[in-house]
């Protein structure tokens, strides 16, 4: 700061010689003008000092014999003078200056913080439809409405935070909290087994157990009961809670069809734009497609994206073929398909063995699927009461 006020003060570079060099510097002291950078070789003074105190160094340079000389100028007014006939630097400033605060009027940069239940995508567009994108002036933004039409499209969110640094625009929000599911353990239950199997780990928690390992229970057996027995032969109510493992037999069935209908998609042509400050110049003939595709290249300066650069948009079709598929290629289709659908039914048995056989018929094939796995069959069910 001190040295920028100098510079606009201006300050000069002396030398002073001929006298007594101790004396003049204590005499510029008492005067109370101020030199720094100050060298004395005992035969001559060399120091800086401000424009209007060097005319002060008159009388402290009599009286102690010295002689003042101008080393060098600096400040603005001394580049001012040296470059009072080059115009076009000058214009070539104030010019830079005028796009400096022209520029700093526009959006350069969207930060929206991280969240999990909003899609960064769609909110980007939620934001450029209501007027906050890259190359939006700054002035033309109504912060309070948009965070108010950020509120009522998305119901997810507890309260939406656009601030604006310069030409960064920060986006904070906070989200409902997902309440986690409560579980009832009030109501009387048994558990009861939810398909037949051969017993082979029991584990109760509460309730009495009504199996034991090795024992085979058809579906709908009671494996833990919630009816429970006092010391005096009285009975109350309790809600079962356990895991009863079981070996298990399952068959599974997973049609393949020899025809299907899928959609493919096919390029016609792609336009171009030049895109600057929101405002997209096309370079070509309108594209009418069914199904249109942008990508965009933006010139960048470090993390900030600048609103300058190229937007290609490609038009595609999207035509609907029937794909005739051979017997192993349904297989294939089929079983891959299965597999993705059976995965999460049986994500928590143990698999013993699977046996896969393929059956073929007129229009589609079917694959006969055999797994033999533990799994927990218990499942609760309420205990019917009378009052």
């Amino acid at each position: 700061m001190i040295q920028l006020l100098r510079l606009l003060k201006g300050y000069v570079e002396f030398c002073a010689e001929g006298g007594f060099p101790e004396r003049f510097i204590n005499l510029c002291n008492i005067r109370g003008i101020n030199l720094w950078n100050v060298k004395n070789d005992g035969v001559k003074v060399v120091a800086f000092t401000t424009e209007q105190e060097f005319k002060e160094l008159k009388i402290p340079a009599e009286n102690s014999g010295m002689t003042l000389k101008i080393i060098k100028s600096h400040g603005l007014k001394t580049f001012a003078k040296r470059h009072k006939w080059r115009c076009g630097a000058v214009l070539g400033i104030v010019l830079a200056f005028c796009f400096w605060i022209f520029m700093s009027g526009f959006i350069w940069e969207i930060e929206i913080l991280e969240t999990k239940s909003v899609n960064v995508e769609a909110f980007t567009e939620s934001l450029a439809d209501l007027g906050v994108k890259i190359g939006a002036r700054k002035s033309k933004i109504d912060i309070i409405q948009v965070q108010n039409q950020l509120m009522n499209e998305y119901n997810e969110l507890l309260w939406v935070s656009l601030n604006i640094f310069g030409g960064k625009v920060q986006v904070e929000m906070s989200e409902f909290i997902e309440q986690k599911e409560i579980i009832d353990t009030k109501t009387p239950v048994n558990l009861v087994a939810s398909k037949k199997g051969e017993i082979v780990l029991v584990k109760g928690y509460k309730g009495v157990n009504a199996v034991k390992e090795g024992d085979n229970v058809t579906k709908g057996a009671l494996l833990i009961s919630g009816v429970v027995k006092n010391f005096d032969g009285s009975e109350y109510f309790t809600h079962a809670k356990g895991e009863v493992f079981a070996k298990t037999k399952n068959n599974e069935k997973i049609i393949c069809p020899y025809k299907n209908k899928a959609l493919t998609t096919a390029q016609k042509e792609c336009r171009y734009y030049l895109y600057a400050f929101s405002l997209r110049i096309p370079l070509g003939l309108k594209t009418k497609g069914e199904f249109l595709t942008e990508s965009r290249n933006f010139l960048e300066s470090g993390e900030t994206v600048l609103p300058f650069g190229i937007i290609r948009e490609d038009d595609f079709m999207m035509n609907e073929n029937n794909i005739e598929y051979s017997p192993q290629q349904a297989r294939l289709s089929g079983f891959l398909d299965g597999v993705k659908v059976k995965r999460e039914k049986y994500n928590k048995s143990e698999l013993k063995s699977v046996e896969y056989e393929f059956v073929d018929k007129e229009n589609c094939g079917e694959i006969n699927v055999k797994i033999n796995c533990i799994e927990d069959i218990a499942k609760e069910r309420k205990i019917l009461t009378e009052q």
